[in-house]
């Protein structure tokens, strides 16, 4: 009778345990990015993915989509194939003509060609020419993610297109506007010459008592801010970045208060081995400045990444998650002997004023060491549905581990699931069906695995 009681109150106490999809994605060649939107008006996302033979001449390159089905699975095999042309350099999704789906924009450095997608097939509606700083022929041809938006409030899509002196902001039908920021471009000679840009990043944003949105531009000494009319208002805020030898900075914008506009984080790091890094937050407290004095000082050692800007516990405020590499006799032996290395995360959450004096949570995570070009896949999101961050990471070269948010701790201790799959590449949280819980799309450039593609549907 006890034995009984028991077992009931283990069955009616348990977890459902997630049984997520996977669908495997076969491609003729290898795959270097991914992206997803819904091309054929089913409320489901499809997979678009673009591919290339690297060894080819001339440049052999496609871009493959996935239409999923009525059940909200995906085919092994492409649903179409659109041959694109050696010379292209990237693509992106933009809304060019004020009705879903979004067109496929496939650009180089001479301009671009506009497809349409309908009745199952694409469709060229329109090639611009214009002259930018985008790549031409390349062999790993990759999606532009944030380089369109609807700055005007009409339905269509700007384009953001480098230039020497800026953004050239365009639709389909020609040039809106010409944007002025701090482009970086360097050469180097040898044997061969190199010639290398750096571009700003893009955050626009909306401004109290103007209709067009203003637009944020990031580089590692300025920010440039463009507003107004055609947005040929300007704004200038130097970075407080220390360009001392040895150190090396970079900055990103996030609204962490909801204000409406972007705050500032600036991170510096010095060192090869013993690392060092310093991210500092500067709050805006009105357009354009921010204060003298940073709003909050992270510090941390070893092998640091840049921090992510992301909302862990559910209460639609950015946090900040430090990412670390311990740099100790532990971490080097189990990477030379059991191939795997270990990860330490510390989380700051934001409670509408600052962060706190310590981590609200600190966790850490090990991994199999990738080889070669590979890396360990890994990527942030809600897969469980309940609001909370999780985060999905290669636990062993063929296993991808979900560990969930939880109240009391960054990450539960156990995996919420396991799933089996090559673990070594790129992970990217997606919302694909509309359910509670995020799913992800996996990929693997450069490795064993180029041509695969791994979408698994929570």
């Amino acid at each position: 009778m006890l034995a009984a009681l028991l077992t009931t109150a283990l069955i009616l106490t348990a977890q459902p345990v997630p049984q997520p999809r996977n669908y495997v994605l076969e491609n003729a060649l290898k795959v270097w990015d991914v992206d997803a939107t819904d091309m054929n008006g089913d409320g489901v996302a499809d997979i678009l993915l673009l591919t290339s033979d690297e060894r080819s001449d001339p440049l052999k390159k496609e871009l493959t989509l996935f239409l999923s089905d009525d059940k909200g699975g995906y085919p092994a095999k492409p649903s179409v194939v659109l041959p694109l042309d050696p010379s292209m350099g990237a693509a992106m999704l933009a809304e060019c003509d004020g009705k879903a789906p979004k067109e496929l924009v496939v650009l180089d450095a001479t301009g671009a060609q506009v497809f349409h997608f309908e009745g199952g097939k694409f469709e060229k509606i329109g090639e611009p020419r214009f002259f930018s700083l985008l790549p031409s022929h390349t062999k790993e041809p990759s999606f532009l993610k944030h380089s369109t938006k609807d700055l005007l409030g009409d339905g269509r899509d700007v384009w953001f297109i480098p230039t020497p002196s800026g953004y050239d902001l365009r639709r389909m039908d020609g040039s809106v506007a010409l944007a002025e920021c701090d482009v970086v471009s360097e050469m180097r000679r040898e044997e061969n010459t190199y010639i290398v840009h750096r571009l700003p990043a893009v955050h626009p944003f909306d401004l109290p008592g103007e209709k067009t949105k203003g637009i944020a531009f990031l580089s590692d000494e300025f920010a440039d801010f463009a507003h107004g009319p055609d947005w040929k208002q300007h704004e200038r805020f130097r970075i407080p970045i220390n360009l001392e030898e040895k150190w090396q900075g970079e900055a990103k914008m996030e609204d962490f208060n909801n204000d409406g506009l972007p705050d500032l984080v600036v991170t510096q790091t010095k060192g090869t081995v013993n690392m060092m890094a310093q991210t500092q937050i500067y709050l805006a407290k009105e357009p354009f400045k921010y204060p003298e004095k940073p709003t909050k000082t992270f510090s941390n050692k070893g092998g640091i990444s840049s921090p992510i800007l992301i909302d862990v516990d559910g209460d639609k405020k950015k946090d900040v998650v430090l990412i670390s590499i311990p740099l100790g006799v532990t971490n080097f032996i189990n990477f030379f002997v059991r191939g795997k290395i270990a990860i330490h995360a510390d989380v700051y959450l934001f409670n509408g004023t600052d962060f706190g004096d310590k981590p609200t949570f600190t966790t850490g995570l090990t991994m199999d060491a990738p080889e070669g070009r590979e890396r360990v896949a890994y990527t942030f999101g809600d897969f469980s549905g309940d609001g909370r961050l999780d985060v999905a990471y290669g636990k062993e070269s063929d296993t991808l581990a979900i560990r969930t948010g939880e109240k009391e701790k960054f990450l539960s201790s156990d995996s919420w699931v396991e799933i089996k799959v090559p673990s070594f590449g790129m992970a990217e949280a997606y919302d694909l069906n509309h359910n509670a819980g995020q799913d992800i799309i996996m990929y693997h450039p450069g490795g064993p695995n180029a041509k695969r593609v791994d979408v698994i549907v929570f």
